[in-house]
């Protein structure tokens, strides 16, 4: 199985080119979009995706994931072998919140199967999109290239705890204007933002129609919410307290 993740939407045909990329090495490989709708450039948004998505996915399955500002300079292209799964893209960040140990990486700048001429702009068809065909067909990264050593990139903001206050800060938001924090799920008493207190529900539809609360969300992150309604449009400020 090879599974994509990438901020080139669907008005595009970039999507359905890497497919038909892959499908020219092997007809018979299951492809699974995760998402094609990361914001534009946000390579942190993919990051936190990929890393709570890629632990539902069968071992060996191969992750090509290309949010890449980058694209054409000399940010490496790599492949990784982790745990059980394969992971192919930039080396940009896309992976650091999935690599909480060392990986074994290549550098696939030049392998074998790359599309020629290589365009600048679009790594995911020439790079990216053979390399995790042939990936998936030899189960091996070692054909690739030469052994590099993973760098971490993102400067991920982590909470702050001291009188039982967790001061944190909001990641990014979801379709729906949900905002996702950088603090993992916990009991709490309430949350502070902009002056304005936020009380603790259990579930969405248990606060009121059109509320404003926050939750342990499915990440297993604090999520702050309105009711049916977008948070986004609620508050302007990235920085809260937590009360616990």
């Amino acid at each position: 199985m090879i599974a994509l993740l990438t901020d080139f939407g669907t008005d595009d045909p970039f999507v359905g080119i890497v497919k038909g990329v892959i499908y020219s090495v092997g007809k018979n490989v299951e492809i699974i979009d995760i998402t094609h709708n990361i914001d534009a450039f946000n390579v942190l948004k993919g990051a936190f995706y990929l890393s709570a998505s890629y632990k539902y996915f069968p071992k060996e399955t191969v992750f090509m994931c290309v949010v890449d500002p980058g694209v054409g300079s000399s940010r490496l292209p790599i492949a990784c072998k982790y745990k059980d799964f394969f992971f192919v893209g930039p080396m940009n960040g896309i992976f650091d919140m999935v690599f909480e140990e060392t990986p074994y990486c290549v550098d696939i700048s030049n392998h074998p199967y790359v599309l020629k001429p290589v365009s600048s702009t679009f790594h995911g068809r020439d790079i990216f999109a053979p390399a995790s065909a042939w990936i998936h067909k030899l189960r091996s990264i070692d054909f690739l290239g030469p052994s590099i050593k993973y760098q971490y990139s993102l400067n991920i903001p982590k909470p702050t705890f001291k009188d039982g206050i967790i001061e944190g800060v909001i990641l990014f938001y979801d379709r729906f204007g949900n905002a996702i924090t950088n603090v993992k799920c916990t009991e709490i008493k309430y949350a502070l933002i902009e002056g304005k207190k936020i009380d603790y529900f259990e579930y969405f539809s248990k606060a009121p129609k059109n509320y404003p609360g926050i939750t342990c969300g499915s990440f297993g992150y604090m999520e702050f919410f309105i009711n049916q309604g977008s948070f986004k449009d609620f508050i302007s400020a990235k920085d809260f307290k937590i009360i616990i």
